[in-house]
């Protein structure tokens, strides 16, 4: 007999909406691997800032022109485990990007650029924003449940990192800018609704962490290296879900890179 709990429990990636209006974003919609009705929307990518121009953006900002306006629509590809896409620019440079489910508490992320100008593209840093006001137990209009790590002092709320302008770490704090002051590449927001959490992270290839409090989002924004006339380059991260306090996912995570950069998991 199918029950609340068997029927709404476990990780399901589906294509999505947000803002019709703007019908070339890529929004994917993934639900929590607890019993849960509500979906996290994952602007996949946001924002592709490069030293050719902004290259893509899923909304549209006046502040920030684009060099390529009014996109045609690219529907997702449903596979076996998650959802894909790709999409050609006019200019010969293509890009795309895929979610799948890779085990109960972990949807693989990666995100591919191909180069097919006659020059190079630089300075590739990517937004990826994971919109939180869909799914209620992380929905809070703050940044205080939104954490990062920093060397010395642990797991802090972003807004109290933000304080802190060391440059003891790795990876930064702010819109592709401020100090390098993480020593973890991921931001986690924590449940209103008992011990347990979401994170964000592109590991080695994340580049800043960022949370917009009036949206409410968080990122653990990607950038590129280099890419030549001809290359492609791709980048992988995850999202996870995780049972548990922000130290047994410290723990946990850590372990996770380490097995990672020994070549011990994909």
């Amino acid at each position: 007999m199918s029950t609340y709990e068997t029927a709404m429990s476990g990780i399901r990636i589906l294509p999505g909406c947000w803002r019709p209006h703007y019908p070339w974003e890529q929004i994917a919609w993934i639900s929590p691997p607890w019993p849960s009705q509500d979906y996290l929307w994952y602007d996949f990518p946001e924002a592709i800032f490069t030293d050719i121009g902004l290259l893509y953006l899923s909304a549209v900002n006046p502040a920030f022109p684009v060099v390529f306006p009014d996109l045609p629509e690219v529907p997702w590809r449903v596979t076996g485990q998650g959802i894909a896409f790709e999409r050609d620019l006019p200019n010969g440079i293509s890009f795309g990007g895929s979610l799948t489910k890779a085990s109960d508490q972990i949807v693989a992320a990666e995100l591919h650029i191909s180069n097919g100008t006659d020059g190079p593209l630089d300075s590739v840093k990517l937004q990826t924003c994971i919109f939180l006001r869909a799914i209620k137990e992380f929905s809070a209009y703050t940044a205080n449940n939104k954490f990062v790590h920093l060397p010395s002092h642990g797991w802090l709320p972003f807004p109290r990192a933000r304080e802190i302008t060391s440059g003891d770490g790795r990876y930064r704090l702010g819109w592709r800018a401020g100090p390098t002051a993480l020593d973890l590449p991921l931001m986690a927001t924590v449940s209103s609704q008992g011990q347990r959490l979401v994170a964000t992270t592109w590991y080695e290839d994340t580049y800043s962490m960022v949370s917009n409090p009036a949206h409410p989002c968080m990122h653990a924004d990607p950038a590129f290296p280099r890419i030549d006339p001809g290359e492609a380059r791709s980048i992988a991260g995850e999202v996870i879900f995780f049972e548990g306090d922000l130290e047994a996912f410290g723990d946990w995570f850590a372990d996770r890179m380490d097995r990672r950069r020994d070549k011990r998991l994909p």
